[in-house]
């Protein structure tokens, strides 16, 4: 092998792609790409991100103030929302261009991205100034990982299944060069139908909340039916009001299911019924929970 000498003007680091999540002073999220995200061990068994941040920025402010962050991996399918993100800065306002999954952490109350396959939760450890540059510690809290990815052991992760971005100013992916920065900017055609898909979900979730509450309605009169009706059957032998009123609540519960359809699919109308994977409606496959 032959090699030359060049400048080192840039470290060339070939690393995965990431988004990184982080509260916002007003409790609102925010999300922007990074690309400096190594790993360290703090102790046996104990494993930590290193990211490293240049410059300013609402991420590396909210990192500061907060400590808590998501780290969510991006994948090839990733791409358009990465590249709207970093063409995005916090300070310019939300960036709800286009419309993409948030959810929150399991162990800890940060913003996570639905489309990652892989998500870190963190909380920063410590920090170290170097210059312009901002270098993080941060322990990892939990891992949120695709179930496609399949296997217990993290060693044995089926990149080809992960599909990671490698970045290294450009995008790659495994044995193939994608893009550049801002080849997957979203243009006005993906704008206007990720708008039109934010207005669904955000239709589709007031039409969940109204069954929400009605269905807590339901579930405060049956409560109520049961206790006043176990109270009465123990004062039955000296008055049968409670045991009476408790019928009359359980009816009235019985009733309002019924007529409110607190029970039914407010798309399609049928009836349907809780499972351990979720609500949808059996009929028209329509998502029934929040």
């Amino acid at each position: 092998m032959i090699r030359n000498n060049v400048e080192p003007i840039y470290p060339v680091c070939v690393q995965p792609a990431f988004i990184i999540g982080t509260n916002n002073k007003d409790k609102t999220y925010n999300f922007a790409p990074a690309s400096w995200v190594s790993g360290t061990e703090k102790e046996e068994g104990k494993y930590m991100l290193v990211i490293s941040m240049t410059g300013t920025s609402r991420t590396k402010e909210n990192m500061m103030r907060d400590g808590r962050l998501s780290v969510n991996l991006v994948s090839r399918d990733m791409l358009t929302l990465m590249d709207y993100l970093g063409s995005k800065h916090g300070e310019d306002g939300p960036k709800d261009d286009i419309y993409y999954g948030v959810g929150r952490g399991k162990n800890i109350d940060v913003p996570t991205l639905d489309a990652s396959p892989w998500v870190y939760e963190c909380e920063v450890d410590k920090t170290v100034n170097n210059g312009v540059s901002t270098t993080f510690f941060c322990d990892i809290r939990n891992i949120q990982k695709d179930i496609n990815l399949g296997g217990e052991d993290q060693f044995d992760v089926d990149l080809t299944v992960l599909d990671p971005v490698i970045y290294s100013g450009r995008y790659h992916s495994l044995g193939e060069m994608l893009g550049e920065v801002g080849d997957f900017l979203p243009d006005a055609d993906i704008i206007r139908d990720a708008k039109k898909e934010k207005q669904n979900h955000e239709e589709e979730a007031q039409v969940i909340a109204e069954l929400q509450r009605k269905r807590e309605i339901m579930y405060i009169l049956y409560v109520w039916g049961i206790i006043i009706l176990l109270s009465g059957m123990a004062l039955a032998e000296s008055t049968m009001i409670p045991t009476i009123l408790g019928v009359v609540m359980l009816v009235v519960a019985w009733v309002y299911s019924f007529i409110s359809g607190a029970n039914e699919c407010p798309y399609c109308g049928t009836r349907f019924e809780k499972s351990g994977h979720g609500t949808f409606c059996k009929s028209c496959g329509k998502r029934l929970e929040l």
